[in-house]
């Protein structure tokens, strides 16, 4: 109720103008109410939780306060607002949600399973339906490629040897020959955002794996591949897309010259349309060199010739990178291979990230030196997908991410193609079970991706005025037994299992 006050000896048109005046301010007082209110339906609160925050700091009995898809407050036994949803779990911690920088992500759901009976199965066999681990059909392990699968049922092919897949199964994402254009070897043109599904089941996945926010990487078939995209992995279809074109990935190794679809080296046969080049590491060398070179060319008004010329778009983009407006991506496994990213990166002044970096702890110094991150992983014992067909994965290490960290390179950690068991939470446990601190993992799944996307001001982080990205464990973070049992993505609850 609004009282004024109204002298008796005032004229009628004062009168009405104070009448006007008070229920002018009666509308405002409702206005602004009616705004509290709605506010206080818009909050979230996480409550008695050990709070994570990215960068080292945990606040035990914290309290988080989301309003509006943001991070209003936080902090340890803080007041809880009237009205606002609560949200607690005994003994649950929060982070923020994770973010791999060099995610592997299918435009289809590509589960690897087997929905035949044993008895066709069977009947497939005899009638010679099989193929061996070499093949081109789907045999009785469910995959072109069994030896990339892992079984549950322990029984083996009695052709192959190799592991029968149980039905259901899925252990990560099994990548397409043609996930990248392959009409050259030079295509930063291209965006692989327009081969991704938004509504694939494997963003699901990521999400109940604890995972918010993806670079979503092309994949190594090009020597200059496709320009990544930053994708968030639930929420509002239309605020799904965060940058539709970012970094362009190269490529150091022998995927350029083996990966393509239907391209065969010109060895023991006639040399046709399919024959792709380069075919060595110094091809992949030259090709690099040579597209940067035409483009410096080109933009000189010089002509350009010679074999491999790179597309008019494609030169376009990479004058870009020469100018330092698109980021450079190059994945690189083995030692010679990540200097001589080092190298071609020195002679055209480019600042790069390192992708995958196996080998990475044979070279430290170089990469403390040159400032160069590194986005490292996945961390496996048995090298996954095509990577167990190169001489790659030989020198792989357990401790390589913890060696990285001791040298001080800035380091993020990605699980690649992986997931569920060997998803990105599951790279976090394996990262401290080999020496690595929980205030330095979940910096490399967080802060640190974050800072390298050039999302630091938006995700990373649980901190006041920060999109609320948050994950809710029933644990320590990364434990062996620990899982995301609710999944906020901008201040919405896209996962929640603590009723089942």
């Amino acid at each position: 109720m609004i009282e004024t006050k109204i002298n008796q000896d005032a004229s009628p048109q004062r009168l009405l103008c104070a009448s006007r005046r008070a229920v002018l301010v009666a509308l405002v007082v409702a206005t602004l109410g009616a705004k509290l209110q709605g506010s206080e339906k818009n909050t979230v609160v996480f409550t008695d939780v050990t709070v994570y925050v990215g960068n080292g700091d945990v606040i035990e009995h914290g309290v988080v306060v989301v309003r509006d898809g943001r991070i209003a407050q936080v902090g340890a036994n803080l007041a809880t607002p009237s009205g606002a949803t609560v949200i607690e779990l005994a003994g649950g911690s929060l982070t923020p949600g994770l973010i791999d920088a060099n995610a592997a992500v299918e435009p289809t759901d590509r589960m690897m399973v087997d929905r035949r009976s044993p008895r066709q199965v069977v009947a497939d066999l005899f009638h010679g339906a099989h193929v061996g681990h070499r093949g081109g059909v789907v045999g009785c392990c469910g995959s072109r490629c069994p030896r990339q699968l892992q079984h549950a049922s322990g029984k083996k092919c009695p052709l192959c040897g190799f592991p029968e897949v149980r039905p259901g199964m899925a252990v990560g994402v099994r990548r397409s020959p043609m996930s990248v254009e392959n009409s050259s070897e030079v295509i930063p043109q291209t965006r692989v955002l327009d081969s991704v599904n938004l509504g694939s089941a494997d963003f699901e996945r990521l999400l109940e794996g604890g995972v918010t926010t993806v670079f979503v990487a092309p994949d190594a078939g090009a020597v200059i591949s496709s320009q990544g995209a930053i994708v968030r992995t639930g929420g509002r279809r239309g605020d799904r897309i965060v940058r539709e074109s970012g970094a362009v990935m190269a490529t150091m190794g022998t995927e350029p010259s083996r990966g393509g679809f239907g391209n065969n080296l010109p060895i023991g046969q006639f040399v046709n349309f399919y024959n792709r080049r380069p075919t060595t590491r110094m091809g992949v060398a030259w090709v690099f060199r040579k597209a940067l070179y035409d483009t410096a060319r080109f933009e000189k008004g010089e002509v350009v010739y010679g074999a491999d010329v790179p597309s008019k778009p494609a030169m376009r983009v990479l004058r870009r990178v020469l100018a330092g407006d698109v980021a450079l991506r190059i994945q690189a496994r083995m030692q010679h291979d990540i200097l001589s990213s080092i190298r071609l990166a020195g002679e055209f002044g480019l600042k790069f990230t390192l992708v995958e970096a196996t080998e990475a702890h044979r070279c430290l110094q170089e990469l403390k030196e040159t400032g160069t991150p590194v986005i490292y992983g996945p961390i496996y014992i048995d090298a996954p997908g095509t990577r167990r067909f190169t001489a790659e994965v030989e020198r792989a290490r357990l401790h390589t991410l913890r060696a990285l960290l001791s040298a001080g390179v800035p380091t993020a950690l990605t699980a690649h193609e992986l997931r569920d068991e060997d998803g990105l939470a599951r790279q976090a446990m394996y990262a401290k079970r080999f020496g690595v601190s929980l205030a330095d993992v979940t910096r490399c799944v967080t802060q640190t991706p974050a800072r390298l996307l050039g999302l630091a001001d938006e995700i990373g982080l649980v901190s006041k005025g920060k999109r609320a990205d948050l994950v809710l464990w029933n644990g320590e973070p990364f434990g062996g037994v620990s899982r995301p049992v609710v999944v906020m993505v901008g201040g919405e609850v896209v996962l929640d299992r603590r009723k089942g």
